[in-house]
Protein backbone atom coordinates (compact mmCIF):
# COMPACT_ATOMS: atom_id res chain seq x y z
CA UNK A 1 0.00 0.00 0.00
CA UNK A 2 1.45 3.48 -0.94
CA UNK A 3 2.19 6.24 1.64
CA UNK A 4 -0.58 8.54 1.48
CA UNK A 5 1.69 11.50 2.94
CA UNK A 6 3.81 10.51 -0.37
CA UNK A 7 2.36 8.36 -2.92
CA UNK A 8 5.61 6.08 -2.21
CA UNK A 9 5.25 2.48 -1.52
CA UNK A 10 7.25 0.96 1.26
CA UNK A 11 9.95 0.04 -0.01
CA UNK A 12 13.39 -0.48 0.35
CA UNK A 13 14.52 2.78 -1.43
CA UNK A 14 11.31 4.74 0.36
CA UNK A 15 13.17 3.50 3.83
CA UNK A 16 16.90 4.80 2.92
CA UNK A 17 14.97 7.99 1.34
CA UNK A 18 13.83 8.54 5.12
CA UNK A 19 16.82 7.86 6.53
CA UNK A 20 18.37 10.28 4.04
CA UNK A 21 15.93 13.30 4.62
CA UNK A 22 15.73 12.83 8.66
CA UNK A 23 19.53 12.23 9.09
CA UNK A 24 19.55 16.06 8.83
CA UNK A 25 16.79 16.59 11.39
CA UNK A 26 18.31 18.64 14.65
CA UNK A 27 17.88 15.49 17.13
CA UNK A 28 17.87 12.19 14.84
CA UNK A 29 20.91 9.89 15.29
CA UNK A 30 21.00 8.50 12.40
CA UNK A 31 23.94 5.78 13.17
CA UNK A 32 21.11 4.16 16.15
CA UNK A 33 18.87 3.54 12.97
CA UNK A 34 21.62 2.25 10.57
CA UNK A 35 23.59 0.14 13.76
CA UNK A 36 21.48 -3.57 11.91
CA UNK A 37 22.22 -2.02 8.76
CA UNK A 38 26.00 -1.40 8.88
CA UNK A 39 25.90 -5.04 11.16
CA UNK A 40 24.87 -7.30 8.18
CA UNK A 41 27.80 -6.21 6.14
CA UNK A 42 30.45 -5.54 8.69
CA UNK A 43 31.87 -8.86 9.03
CA UNK A 44 32.54 -8.66 5.18
CA UNK A 45 34.31 -5.45 5.48
CA UNK A 46 36.39 -6.26 7.85
CA UNK A 47 37.34 -9.58 6.31
CA UNK A 48 38.39 -7.91 3.10
CA UNK A 49 40.04 -4.94 5.11
CA UNK A 50 42.03 -6.80 7.25
CA UNK A 51 42.72 -9.88 4.92
CA UNK A 52 40.91 -12.64 7.77
CA UNK A 53 38.00 -14.42 7.88
CA UNK A 54 35.61 -12.74 9.98
CA UNK A 55 33.16 -14.34 12.42
CA UNK A 56 29.57 -13.62 11.41
CA UNK A 57 28.16 -13.60 14.73
CA UNK A 58 28.55 -9.83 16.30
CA UNK A 59 27.97 -8.20 19.89
CA UNK A 60 26.88 -5.14 19.57
CA UNK A 61 26.59 -2.61 22.20
CA UNK A 62 30.04 -4.62 24.01
CA UNK A 63 29.61 -3.45 27.65
CA UNK A 64 33.18 -2.18 29.36
CA UNK A 65 33.38 -1.96 32.91
CA UNK A 66 34.32 1.65 33.52
CA UNK A 67 36.16 0.52 36.68
CA UNK A 68 38.64 -1.48 34.46
CA UNK A 69 39.08 1.52 32.84
CA UNK A 70 39.59 3.99 35.96
CA UNK A 71 41.03 1.36 38.26
CA UNK A 72 38.03 1.39 40.52
CA UNK A 73 35.03 -0.84 41.65
CA UNK A 74 32.83 1.59 39.29
CA UNK A 75 30.07 -0.98 37.39
CA UNK A 76 28.34 1.28 35.22
CA UNK A 77 29.88 1.14 31.64
CA UNK A 78 30.39 2.26 28.23
CA UNK A 79 29.93 0.78 25.26
CA UNK A 80 31.64 -0.46 22.45
CA UNK A 81 29.14 -0.21 18.99
CA UNK A 82 30.33 -3.94 17.87
CA UNK A 83 32.82 -6.42 19.19
CA UNK A 84 33.71 -8.80 16.14
CA UNK A 85 36.30 -12.05 16.17
CA UNK A 86 38.32 -13.83 13.82
CA UNK A 87 36.73 -16.89 12.25
CA UNK A 88 37.51 -20.49 13.46
CA UNK A 89 38.60 -22.36 16.32
CA UNK A 90 41.56 -20.37 17.71
CA UNK A 91 40.89 -16.76 16.97
CA UNK A 92 44.46 -14.49 17.00
CA UNK A 93 42.76 -11.17 15.97
CA UNK A 94 39.55 -9.68 17.64
CA UNK A 95 38.10 -5.92 17.15
CA UNK A 96 36.22 -3.35 18.76
CA UNK A 97 34.34 -1.20 16.01
CA UNK A 98 32.48 2.40 16.82
CA UNK A 99 30.54 3.42 14.03
CA UNK A 100 30.17 7.43 13.41
CA UNK A 101 27.63 8.45 10.61
CA UNK A 102 29.03 11.79 11.40
CA UNK A 103 32.80 12.46 11.94
CA UNK A 104 32.19 15.02 13.84
CA UNK A 105 30.77 13.32 16.94
CA UNK A 106 34.21 11.74 17.97
CA UNK A 107 34.90 12.82 21.67
CA UNK A 108 38.41 12.72 22.69
CA UNK A 109 37.33 11.28 26.23
CA UNK A 110 35.77 8.60 24.50
CA UNK A 111 38.64 7.53 22.04
CA UNK A 112 40.94 7.42 25.21
CA UNK A 113 38.44 5.02 26.41
CA UNK A 114 38.12 2.80 23.88
CA UNK A 115 42.44 2.99 23.42
CA UNK A 116 42.27 2.15 27.19
CA UNK A 117 40.09 -0.78 26.55
CA UNK A 118 42.47 -2.12 23.68
CA UNK A 119 45.37 -1.81 26.06
CA UNK A 120 43.31 -3.59 28.82
CA UNK A 121 42.62 -6.80 26.68
CA UNK A 122 39.55 -9.00 25.74
CA UNK A 123 40.32 -11.23 28.58
CA UNK A 124 39.87 -8.60 31.57
CA UNK A 125 37.01 -7.12 29.22
CA UNK A 126 35.08 -9.93 29.62
CA UNK A 127 35.93 -10.78 32.80
CA UNK A 128 34.35 -7.31 33.60
CA UNK A 129 30.83 -8.11 31.43
CA UNK A 130 30.76 -10.99 34.35
CA UNK A 131 31.31 -8.56 37.09
CA UNK A 132 28.73 -6.64 35.76
CA UNK A 133 25.91 -9.33 35.28
CA UNK A 134 26.67 -9.90 39.05
CA UNK A 135 24.97 -6.30 40.25
CA UNK A 136 23.02 -5.41 37.31
CA UNK A 137 19.14 -5.45 37.90
CA UNK A 138 18.81 -6.51 34.30
CA UNK A 139 20.74 -10.00 35.00
CA UNK A 140 18.47 -11.60 31.91
CA UNK A 141 19.69 -9.44 29.50
CA UNK A 142 23.58 -10.20 30.74
CA UNK A 143 22.79 -14.01 30.89
CA UNK A 144 21.58 -13.22 26.76
CA UNK A 145 25.11 -11.82 26.83
CA UNK A 146 26.96 -14.03 28.13
CA UNK A 147 25.59 -16.92 26.02
CA UNK A 148 26.48 -14.82 23.11
CA UNK A 149 29.83 -14.65 24.48
CA UNK A 150 29.84 -18.58 24.97
CA UNK A 151 28.91 -18.85 21.02
CA UNK A 152 32.21 -17.31 20.38
CA UNK A 153 34.25 -19.59 22.64
CA UNK A 154 35.04 -16.65 25.02
CA UNK A 155 33.51 -18.38 28.03
CA UNK A 156 32.00 -21.36 28.65
CA UNK A 157 28.01 -20.91 29.35
CA UNK A 158 26.37 -22.76 32.38
CA UNK A 159 22.59 -23.35 31.98
CA UNK A 160 22.08 -22.92 35.43
CA UNK A 161 22.63 -18.72 34.57
CA UNK A 162 18.91 -18.77 33.36
CA UNK A 163 15.90 -18.50 34.35
CA UNK A 164 17.32 -16.35 37.17
CA UNK A 165 16.99 -17.99 40.80
CA UNK A 166 18.65 -19.53 43.67
CA UNK A 167 22.09 -20.90 42.19
CA UNK A 168 23.01 -18.11 40.17
CA UNK A 169 25.58 -16.44 41.61
CA UNK A 170 27.54 -19.81 42.56
CA UNK A 171 27.05 -20.32 38.49
CA UNK A 172 28.30 -17.04 37.55
CA UNK A 173 31.21 -17.53 39.41
CA UNK A 174 31.93 -20.94 37.58
CA UNK A 175 31.72 -18.72 34.29
CA UNK A 176 34.75 -16.40 35.62
CA UNK A 177 36.86 -18.97 37.48
CA UNK A 178 36.85 -20.51 33.72
CA UNK A 179 37.68 -17.19 32.09
CA UNK A 180 39.89 -16.72 34.44
CA UNK A 181 41.79 -19.92 33.39
CA UNK A 182 41.50 -19.60 29.60
CA UNK A 183 45.33 -18.49 28.49
CA UNK A 184 44.38 -18.03 24.77
CA UNK A 185 42.77 -14.89 24.02
CA UNK A 186 42.99 -13.25 20.85
CA UNK A 187 44.51 -9.69 20.61
CA UNK A 188 42.53 -6.40 20.50
CA UNK A 189 41.98 -3.81 18.08
CA UNK A 190 40.23 -0.89 17.64
CA UNK A 191 38.52 0.34 14.22
CA UNK A 192 36.32 3.02 13.50
CA UNK A 193 34.01 2.91 10.77
CA UNK A 194 32.96 6.44 9.57
CA UNK A 195 32.36 9.09 6.47
CA UNK A 196 36.14 10.44 5.98
CA UNK A 197 39.41 9.98 7.59
CA UNK A 198 39.92 7.12 9.35
CA UNK A 199 40.24 3.21 9.67
CA UNK A 200 37.43 2.20 7.49
CA UNK A 201 36.09 5.14 6.14
CA UNK A 202 32.01 4.87 4.26
CA UNK A 203 33.56 4.26 0.16
CA UNK A 204 35.28 2.07 1.07
CA UNK A 205 32.73 0.26 2.58
CA UNK A 206 30.62 1.00 0.06
CA UNK A 207 33.03 -0.08 -2.31
CA UNK A 208 33.27 -3.89 -0.09
CA UNK A 209 29.65 -4.26 -0.29
CA UNK A 210 29.26 -3.60 -4.17
CA UNK A 211 31.47 -6.61 -4.78
CA UNK A 212 29.33 -8.92 -3.28
CA UNK A 213 26.02 -10.80 -5.18
CA UNK A 214 23.92 -7.75 -5.68
CA UNK A 215 20.34 -6.84 -4.61
CA UNK A 216 17.99 -4.20 -3.37
CA UNK A 217 19.34 -3.73 -0.10
CA UNK A 218 23.34 -3.83 -1.12
CA UNK A 219 23.05 -1.89 -3.67
CA UNK A 220 20.94 1.05 -2.48
CA UNK A 221 22.89 0.81 1.10
CA UNK A 222 25.87 1.17 -0.95
CA UNK A 223 24.75 4.04 -2.60
CA UNK A 224 23.73 5.81 0.43
CA UNK A 225 27.24 5.41 2.42
CA UNK A 226 28.72 7.21 -0.86
CA UNK A 227 26.33 9.87 -0.29
CA UNK A 228 26.46 9.95 3.38
CA UNK A 229 30.12 9.89 3.04
CA UNK A 230 30.31 13.56 1.13
CA UNK A 231 27.52 15.26 2.31
CA UNK A 232 27.51 16.28 6.36
CA UNK A 233 23.94 15.97 8.38
CA UNK A 234 22.46 19.63 8.20
CA UNK A 235 24.60 20.86 4.89
CA UNK A 236 22.12 20.37 2.04
CA UNK A 237 19.58 22.95 1.06
CA UNK A 238 16.53 21.61 2.48
CA UNK A 239 14.66 22.43 -0.89
CA UNK A 240 16.55 19.77 -2.44
CA UNK A 241 16.68 16.45 -0.93
CA UNK A 242 18.40 13.88 -2.91
CA UNK A 243 18.81 10.17 -2.60
CA UNK A 244 19.79 7.76 -5.04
Amino acid sequence: MADKSTGESPTVKRAFKLLDRWRHLPAYQLERRADILFALYLPEVLGERFGRKINPLLVPEFPIRKGLLHGNNDNQSIKADYLALEDGAFPKRAFLVELKTDSASRRDDQDADLDDAVEIGLKRLVEGVIDICFVTPNKSKYVHLLHLLSRLDLIEYDDALFPIKQGFSKALKNVKHKVEEKEEWPSLELVFVQPKNNTIVFEEFANIISKGEPDDLRSTFACHLRTWACTRAGEPDPKDWNSC
